[in-house]
């Protein structure tokens, strides 16, 4: 750690000391003191893509996804087919509960890397917050065979939609003259 200090020391305007310093500071001492350093690092080369993911991954561990979304879209518009941006804004738009948003990423993130488990369990999330229930079987079933361990969260949730539908499929299919056993009286 003391070597990447020194290198920011002895290069204040390399924006890739500050990336290098700010990563390593994200993982060993502190996410704030990370967070500034990579924004030195955007400041200094706004096209570096490396210090944008990084500088939203910092954000989204203190739960400002804005933030987040901002960050990771700032890199997509250097490289629009970095995987770890469209994994991170999907996960930012799942925490502020914007399901047609998260969709769209995760579904970038498996056209993208088709092997990526995470990505892959996280599409059938977005599958099933859209209400598209065999797609997000599947799409479980596939991230499963990529070697990712559902949540038992997931799992409850995509039951709980089954038996909605099934009982919305019944509630259509049962009139009360027509022999269901469907008790229509209120107690």
């Amino acid at each position: 750690m003391d070597k990447l200090h020194q290198a920011v020391a002895d290069n204040p305007t390399s924006a890739r000391a500050h990336v290098r310093l700010g990563t390593a500071l994200l993982k060993t001492e502190s996410i704030r003191a990370g967070e500034e350093t990579l924004r030195k690092a955007v400041e200094l080369d706004p096209k570096s893509v490396e210090g944008w993911v990084n500088l939203g991954g910092a954000m989204m561990t203190h739960w400002d996804f804005d933030g987040c979304i901002e960050a990771n879209t700032k890199a997509l518009e250097i490289d629009p087919d970095l995987v770890h941006a469209h994994y991170n804004k999907g996960l930012g738009h799942m925490y502020l509960g914007q399901p047609k948003r998260m969709l769209t990423c995760f579904q970038r993130v498996v056209e993208l890397d088709p092997s990526h488990p995470a990505g892959t369990y996280h599409l059938a999330v977005a599958q099933l917050a859209a209400k598209k229930l065999e797609e997000a079987q599947a799409t479980l079933t596939e991230a499963m065979k990529l070697g990712y361990s559902p949540e038992p969260k997931l799992l409850k949730a995509i039951e709980r939609e089954h038996k909605s539908q099934a009982a919305g499929a019944a509630d259509q299919t049962s009139t009360p003259d027509s022999g269901s056993d469907k008790d229509n009286t209120t107690p």
